[in-house]
């Protein structure tokens, strides 16, 4: 049984096991109480909302369990970003002093090795 199969089962079922509530007028037992065709269609019904989940369960599990396998939420790559633009060769010609050069080098290896780390 498919899956459409199955959903039809289910509301069928419905229909069938909430019809007598809804057209009460189709169903009105005789005056001693014989009528049993509102509790056939309850308990045909319910077999039959049964019938349909149980072939929805079994077509639809394996799908959203093999679904849920092959699913990759994020499919970005992440890697660590190059830091080597973090002082570009522009910062390092506004410079006047070595003292502030060799603090800007320094800053710049510490970067690296925080990277590399």
């Amino acid at each position: 049984m498919k899956t459409t199969h199955a959903l039809n089962f289910f509301l069928v079922g419905i229909s069938m096991c909430f019809g007598p509530a809804y057209w009460p007028d189709f169903f009105a037992a005789a005056a001693n109480g014989n009528d049993a065709s509102e509790l056939w269609l309850q308990t045909m019904g319910i077999t039959q909302m049964a019938m349909g989940v149980w072939a929805m369960v079994l077509n639809l599990v394996p799908r959203l369990v093999h679904f849920l396998i092959e699913w990759e939420p994020v499919s970005m790559v992440f890697a660590p970003p190059d830091v080597g633009w973090a002082l570009p060769d522009s910062f390092y010609a506004g410079l006047q002093d070595d003292e502030d050069v060799g603090v800007a080098l320094s800053l710049q290896q510490q970067l690296r090795l925080g990277h590399a780390a």
